[in-house]
């Protein structure tokens, strides 16, 4: 990392600690429309019809912390309707419903966070010390996210300085050097808040399976080109003004090199992400005019700069070197109605300018272990991507609630999707009911009308862009039931459809076309008992039928049958266990050839000392080193044991 650089993320950092500074006022309880970070506007310390209206899975920091999760990906994997698939760039993609990454709305703390080059996102980006909820709304969700979302919203809301110890850490290892560290200073007062930290994750590779069988590709019990090296540092601070004003600010930085491994059939070559640096910058504001109406939004900027060598099968010689940046930048207000019987009404605008900067290098036959620029190889040519679009949206929605007996949220948009050729407008819609049926039983429903536009590299990519794209339109239906049962349980299931036309994918000529008329169709559900005050139990189950309605053939990639089992004891001495088990069933790739079934276990115990100061654990997964595959000819990770120490003062 350069100095400039340096000197940069340190007073970003201080920038955005700077707000939590001390100031003398009363201790009250604040309303909710503080929680800038929500982008759905609650009011009152009670649920919303939009949030009981719809399908909504929380996780909090203790479950995080509970999983063992190092990562986003590892935390967001055990959600129902979730399918978490390592595809042929060695990325971690986050399926929903049987939708893909780019169908989902991605957002930290309100603001969103996915790629501007093809709408996706990384999560083994991104560490788990910094999240304090992760909210995922999936079938009808709301209009005031802006444009996308066919395939859910995920929310991760960071920690917050007046939640935490004034100093924790921890430190982990493994295998293969393995080493997984942070450390977080946290400070708050009557009026203000704040936290700082700093993540470390790096490893020589990921541990092949002991039943893989060395190919030309892959040789040896380290997966080739699978080494790592991330750190991410991150601040926030919050601080009101006086009762109805609060300011907040984030700031996340984040540098790392990382390998993508090859498929071991050499169909795909290896690549290196050789330097990535990725910022993010928001500052927010709520201020509460009276007790009926409020303001609030924030504005917020997002880059990320990358640098990625292509190299031939052994990596001894350099084929091209892709530098990029993608650039987000925009806004959001929201101007807040609160009506005396029960009602609230959100009305928003949004604007995001997106910017995606690339030039290829090609190269003449480079060998590998040179100064890394291509020098003396000789230029075999070159190509530059340099293009932005910018999206309005004009969004409300009316939410009105009936004492908590039964409730219902409409909301409609505008979206204008501006580029230099074929620009457009469309627009999205929502409906959804609850009804309290009895004490312990509610059914909600909904439907949806989603829009997402293409990404620039749909648009604009050399090898396989195309300007005349449409944007994808996704009809939702969902209907659901909360049942509290007896013995501490309690069932949550959905079922839904979901109808995706004009579809992006490749044609045979490997172009991005709008191809695709999909249909999902499928079950989720969760039960969990919590019976024994030391016993937690919760079993999830996720059924998809889908199908290409031209054809009638199945999609690829997407499990028929997810069955997920997580069970936690904790002992009266501090002694904790967890075990996770997931069982994939009935997937087909690309060409209709059914891949293997597979069952992961992960197991940890930790046992906490020093008046819960200080714990101890130990923790492995894929506990019986299950030989898997979620993609073809991509052998995922075998097992791994990990041991370590988590400290708070």
């Amino acid at each position: 990392m350069s100095t400039t650089r340096n000197i940069f993320t340190l007073s970003s950092l201080t920038l955005a600690m700077g707000l939590a500074c001390p100031a003398l006022a009363d201790d009250i309880e604040r309303d909710r429309i503080f929680d800038i970070a929500e982008v759905i506007v609650v009011k009152g310390q009670h649920l919303q019809a939009s949030e009981m209206s719809t399908t909504k899975w929380v996780i909090d920091a203790e479950e995080i912390a509970a999983s063992g999760a190092q990562t986003f990906d590892q935390v967001i994997e055990n959600v129902p309707g979730v399918y978490v698939r390592v595809g042929g760039d060695s990325t971690p993609r986050v399926d929903i419903r049987g939708l893909k990454t780019r169908h989902i709305t991605f957002l930290i703390n309100g603001v969103p966070a996915s790629s501007t080059e093809d709408g996706q996102f990384d999560p083994s980006v991104i560490p788990t010390n910094q999240i304090a909820q992760v909210e995922v709304s999936v079938g009808p969700s709301s209009v005031l996210y802006g444009p996308g979302g066919s395939a859910g919203v995920i929310n991760i809301i960071t920690k917050q300085g007046d939640d935490l110890s004034s100093l924790s850490g921890k430190v982990e290892s493994a295998a293969d050097n393995t080493l997984n560290a942070d450390i977080s200073a946290a400070g708050s007062g009557e009026n203000w808040q704040g936290i700082m930290s700093v993540t470390h994750q790096e490893t020589d590779g990921t541990p092949m399976s002991d039943d893989f069988e060395d190919t030309r590709n892959q040789i040896g019990d380290v997966r080739f080109n699978s080494d790592r090296k991330l750190t991410n540092y991150y601040a926030q601070g919050s601080y009101f003004i006086n009762d109805s004003t609060k300011l907040m600010a984030n700031y996340t930085q984040r540098d790392g090199e990382w390998g993508k491994s090859p498929t071991v059939d050499r169909k795909k070559a290896p690549s290196r992400v050789e330097d990535y640096n990725e910022q993010s910058m928001q500052l927010g504001a709520a201020h509460e005019i009276n007790e009926q109406y409020a303001v609030r939004g924030f504005v917020y900027y997002n880059q990320t700069d990358m640098v990625e060598n292509f190299y031939n099968h052994k990596m001894n010689n350099l084929n091209s070197i892709v530098e990029s940046t993608s650039t987000v930048s925009g806004t959001n207000i929201q101007f807040i109605s609160e009506f005396d019987y029960g009602a609230v009404l959100t009305t928003s605008v949004i604007v995001e300018k997106q910017d995606w900067f690339s030039h290829t290098n090609k190269l003449r036959s480079v060998k590998a272990g040179g100064d890394g620029s291509g020098s003396g190889g000789g230029q075999g040519g070159s190509g530059d991507i340099d293009e932005s679009i910018v999206v309005y949206t004009g969004a409300a929605e009316y939410q009105y609630q009936d004492e908590g007996k039964y409730g219902y949220s409409l909301g409609a948009a505008v979206h204008n999707y501006d580029r230099d050729v074929n620009s457009e407008t469309d627009v999205s819609a929502q409906a959804s009911a609850f009804y309290q049926v009895t004490d312990s039983s509610r059914i909600h429903t909904g439907l949806a009308r989603k829009v997402r536009y293409p990404s620039i590299s749909d648009l604009y990519a050399v090898d396989g862009g195309n300007i005349n794209l449409k944007a994808e339109v996704a009809n939702q239906f969902e209907l659901g039931l909360l049942q509290t049962l007896p013995f501490d349980s309690q069932l949550d299931i959905s079922s839904y459809i979901t109808e995706a036309n004009d579809y992006i994918a490749k044609d045979d000529n490997n172009q991005e076309q709008n191809i695709g008329d999909y249909r999902f169709m499928g079950v989720d559900l969760q039960l969990t008992n919590r019976y024994f005050d030391s016993l937690g139990l919760t079993f999830a189950y996720s059924y998809i039928d889908t199908e290409d309605r031209v054809t009638n053939e199945r999609l690829q990639y997407r499990p028929t049958h997810n069955l997920r089992l997580q069970a936690s004891y904790d002992f009266s001495f501090g002694l904790t266990t967890r075990l996770n088990a997931e069982r994939i069933i009935d997937q087909v790739n690309g060409k209709g050839v059914q891949l293997n079934n597979y069952t992961l276990v992960d197991f940890s115990v930790s046992q906490q000392i020093l008046h819960d100061n200080l714990e101890l654990y130990v923790r492995a997964t894929n506990l019986f080193d299950e030989l898997y595959y979620q993609s073809d000819f991509m052998p995922q990770a075998g097992r791994q044991v990990f041991v370590g120490i988590n400290w708070q003062l």
